[in-house]
């Protein structure tokens, strides 16, 4: 091979040869600095790097397709048709001829000035209720405030906050958690809420809120109607906020929906059913309210956000505060894991202007 390499391209030596294949002796390689073998190296490491950030990203990707696969695929929603005989409850109703767009004709509030609040298996207030119960009396100015409970007593600081409130009037009701609807039982302590908050309007009437609903405005203004009610982007019902008159359509025949009930969907009896069975035929059943209810997410702007003014402007704002956990951001979480009278004061984010607002921890 030398040989022919000397006929093409004449005598070289030894520092030729080595230029002609790119290779020096051991003994001259610069490991250290900017060589040749510094190079080597870098562009190895890159590779390996590149190869375990690939390996990682399919081992991610593999999980991924694993964990999705195995997941309960959703159950689609029922087909649900028109059932007159469903709406013959009502046809002797004093409501029927009602018109739900303009209330009574006079303006006269025909629904009740008292807020519900309704606490299973919940002795101790937490923050975040006392903070909604304070809006509540602050911007409505209610009759009374109602607690219904299935606990002997309340207890906790918070408890005691509002206990202290002067003018505010809370009356404790006893209720007991329903364990069957219909002859069929009641799998989540969530749905036995869902029916409770209608038997609860239907005996009192009135203004039903949510242990995490902060009422922002008086809701006097819907008190002049049958029943109010808020819907979310997908036009299915928000129960965190009811304005009703006991004897409201609606909420017969939305407890009536409940013959067929569905354990293993979270919401679909308490706001999709309603919402397809009832409203989509007869929306006149109810005064609906978009958006001003806020029963839809609003998590970015309350807990990620701050100097969120809009808040003003809205009836109600549902605080999804069960869900911040996974709503929220990791840093924030980590910081303000649970929001407090304490830490609320330092609390940056649009929520902690909504507490300081009516909770005074003095």
């Amino acid at each position: 091979m030398c040989v022919e390499l000397q006929r093409k391209y004449g005598t070289i030596n030894s520092r030729q040869m080595q230029a002609l294949y790119m290779v020096k002796p051991p003994q001259q390689l610069p490991c250290r600095g900017q060589g040749p073998c510094s190079m080597l190296k870098r562009r190895l490491h890159m590779r390996v790097r590149a190869a375990a950030v690939l390996l990682a990203l399919g081992i991610l990707l593999l999980l991924a397709v694993i964990f999705w696969g195995s997941r309960e695929k959703p159950r689609p929603l029922p087909r649900l048709l028109y059932r007159p005989a469903l709406f013959n409850i009502v046809k002797d109703s004093r409501f029927i001829g009602f018109n739900n767009e303009t209330g009574t004709i006079n303006g006269e509030y025909i629904i009740p000035n008292i807020v519900h609040f309704l606490f299973f298996e919940e002795s101790r207030i937490s923050y975040v209720a006392a903070v909604c119960v304070l809006a509540a009396f602050k911007n409505q100015h209610p009759q009374k405030i109602l607690f219904h409970t299935d606990v002997d007593q309340f207890s906790g600081p918070h408890w005691e906050k509002l206990k202290k409130t002067p003018g505010l009037v809370i009356e404790v009701h006893k209720v007991k958690m329903p364990k069957e609807i219909f002859g069929q039982k009641i799998n989540h302590v969530w749905h036995a809420g869902d029916v409770t908050r209608i038997r609860i309007l239907m005996e009192h009437g009135g203004i039903f809120l949510d242990n995490d609903s902060y009422l922002v405005r008086s809701l006097d203004c819907f008190r002049k109607y049958e029943m109010a009610l808020g819907l979310d982007e997908n036009n299915y019902i928000g129960t965190q906020v009811l304005v009703a008159h006991k004897d409201a359509r609606f909420l017969r025949l939305w407890l009536e929906t409940y013959r067929q009930y569905y354990p293993d969907l979270w919401y679909f009896n308490a706001g999709q059913k309603p919402a397809l069975e009832i409203l989509s035929y007869k929306p006149e059943l109810v005064h609906s309210v978009r958006t001003l209810f806020g029963v839809h997410d609003l998590s970015q702007e309350l807990y990620r956000q701050r100097n969120w003014k809009e808040w003003r402007n809205y009836y109600a704002v549902h605080l999804l505060i069960r869900h911040r956990h996974y709503l929220d951001s990791w840093w924030n979480y980590y910081w303000w894991p649970e929001l407090n009278e304490t830490n609320i004061h330092n609390y940056p984010m649009t929520f902690g202007e909504m507490a300081r607002d009516v909770y005074d921890p003095s």
